[in-house]
């Protein structure tokens, strides 16, 4: 099993269980404008797709995993509740779904699937979508916030945004996520996900499309038969 698929399995566990600095005032100054930027955002935001690619960075190592690339697709559904959908398409096949609670892991290439139901914990599907269409308030429950300054990815000018965790138990899987939040049309294009040990996952996304038409389809996994499937508590 390589360390991307162990992340991925990571991430379910996770949801089953619980930078540059600025000076002050300034950085106080300029998260309260990030805020309200994904405050008017989130008022809008019913979908969210996007190319993503990823790599896994290993602090023992010093190195990056194999990237992978693949297919994101986050929205709401009526009552609220999160829908997603990760897709890693190359070099391998994996596929996370979210929907009614229920987060399925499946791996094709292995005939296996892990899955589980979130109950009480299913906010947590939002880590996997930080900055798509949650209120600051909401944010500020779960985490502390810090602005950490500016930066351009890809041509693209960037807020970046801090987030720590105040959960010990999320915090052990995650210590901090950063964001990096376009200044045009306040959706995150780059995600930083640092774990405790110095290892991190760093995704982007291409091609992103808000409010784009999304079937329901894309959250269901009809899994093959024959697939081993690891009902996980």
């Amino acid at each position: 099993m390589n360390r991307m698929t162990t992340l991925g399995l990571l991430a379910v566990a996770f949801l089953a269980a619980g930078q540059r600095a600025a000076p002050a005032q300034a950085g106080q100054a300029e998260l309260d404008q990030v805020l309200r930027q994904l405050e008017s955002r989130g008022k809008t935001f019913s979908t969210f797709s996007a190319k993503f690619s990823q790599k896994k960075y290993t602090s023992v190592l010093k190195e990056f995993d194999t990237p992978e690339s693949g297919l994101f697709v986050y929205a709401r559904a009526r009552d609220g509740s999160a829908l997603l959908r990760q897709e890693v398409q190359k070099p391998g096949v994996r596929i996370l779904t979210i929907k009614g609670g229920v987060a399925t892991l499946h791996q094709p290439g292995l005939k296996q699937a892990q899955r589980v139901s979130l109950g009480k914990n299913k906010d947590k599907a939002e880590y996997l979508a930080l900055g798509l269409g949650q209120s600051p308030a909401k944010l500020r429950e779960t985490f502390d916030l810090k602005y950490a300054g500016v930066e351009t990815i890809n041509g693209v000018a960037c807020s970046i945004l801090n987030l720590k965790p105040k959960s010990t138990a999320a915090a052990a899987y995650f210590s901090s996520i950063t964001l990096w939040i376009t200044k045009t049309t306040g959706i995150p294009i780059r995600q930083k996900l640092q774990e405790p040990n110095g290892d991190y996952l760093l995704v982007d996304f291409t091609g992103e499309k808000v409010n784009a038409k999304v079937s329901d389809s894309l959250f269901d996994q009809k899994l093959p038969p024959g697939t081993d499937v690891q009902e996980l508590r």
